[in-house]
């Protein structure tokens, strides 16, 4: 059995969470804030991920991560997944930054370009990481519609079928789903509308044999 700690959308207020003990901790993107202090922040929390009690981290990029997006910055305590397939105890990860209608901000890409990231994936993905929800799945803002996930990526679950889709982004829509032989989870800790720090990091436990 292995235990991942889930975060996503920590927004330059890493160091206001606990994380728990566990085997794996990932990061599912959106570590800066509006471009304010990009450099900075993420050189604390590639500081911050080797003092938190995770044996391994893996982390991807969010809409906010511009340095990331543009490939200046890398991480001395993680394991950066940008379309990268990675194994860790035994457990396929894929991790994939992508995001949709966002044009201006870090890691958009247009509809055919986005589709085309998706289909990449390996089918053999046990832990599929990426900052935007599929379309349909945890990707309500707060004011209830429209669905902000992108459907490319619901259409690709079909053939990956990932036993865990770690996520972000859509910071209203922060929880869980099981469906089929998926568990979905929007890990993000701040608030939908202020950014204020208001969920704990979301815990997972599998087993480690893989496809």
């Amino acid at each position: 059995m292995i235990s991942i700690c889930i975060i996503a959308d920590t927004h330059r207020q890493h160091r206001e969470l606990r994380i728990p003990p566990c085997d794996l901790l990932i990061h599912c993107g959106d570590m800066c804030s509006f471009q304010k202090n990009d450099r900075e922040t993420l050189e604390d929390i590639d500081a911050w991920f080797a003092e938190t009690p995770a044996k391994r981290v893996v982390c991807i990029g969010g809409n906010h991560d511009f340095l990331l997006h543009h490939r200046e910055f890398r991480f001395s305590h993680a394991e950066y997944l940008c379309d990268r397939t990675i194994v860790v105890d035994g457990l396929t990860i894929h991790g994939s930054p992508w995001c949709p209608d966002l044009s201006g901000f870090a890691f958009y890409l247009p509809s055919d370009d986005l589709a085309a990231k998706w289909r990449d994936i390996p089918s053999a993905t046990d832990i599929l990481v990426t900052h935007t929800p599929p379309h349909g799945i945890l990707d309500l803002p707060s004011s209830g519609s429209p669905h902000l996930g992108c459907p490319h990526l619901r259409r690709e679950l079909e053939r990956i079928r990932p036993r865990v889709h770690a996520f972000g982004h859509v910071h209203a829509s922060r929880g869980e789903r099981h469906e089929n032989d998926t568990s979905f989870y929007n890990a993000a800790v701040v608030s939908g509308r202020d950014f204020t720090l208001t969920h704990h990091p979301i815990l997972h436990h599998m087993e480690k044999s893989g496809h």
